[in-house]
């Protein structure tokens, strides 16, 4: 597996910080606790955190393997 760059994430855009930074808690976690508390305006950022936490896991659990 490539090494992970902080290049490979530094132009990735989210829009509400807060909202995004729920998603990728819940991602890691697995449950969606904290998505409830996120308005439907910043829903997008939501999804947007979720999936870059979603990332994060796959890449860590790839480093686990090597």
């Amino acid at each position: 597996m490539d090494k992970f760059k902080l290049e490979d994430i530094k132009d990735v855009h989210v829009g509400h910080i807060p909202a995004a930074k729920k998603g990728i808690v819940d991602s890691l976690m697995g449950k969606d606790l904290l998505k409830e508390s996120v308005s439907l305006e910043h829903m997008s950022s939501y999804k947007q955190g979720h999936q870059l936490g979603t990332e994060i896991e796959n890449l860590l659990k790839g480093y686990e393997q090597d």
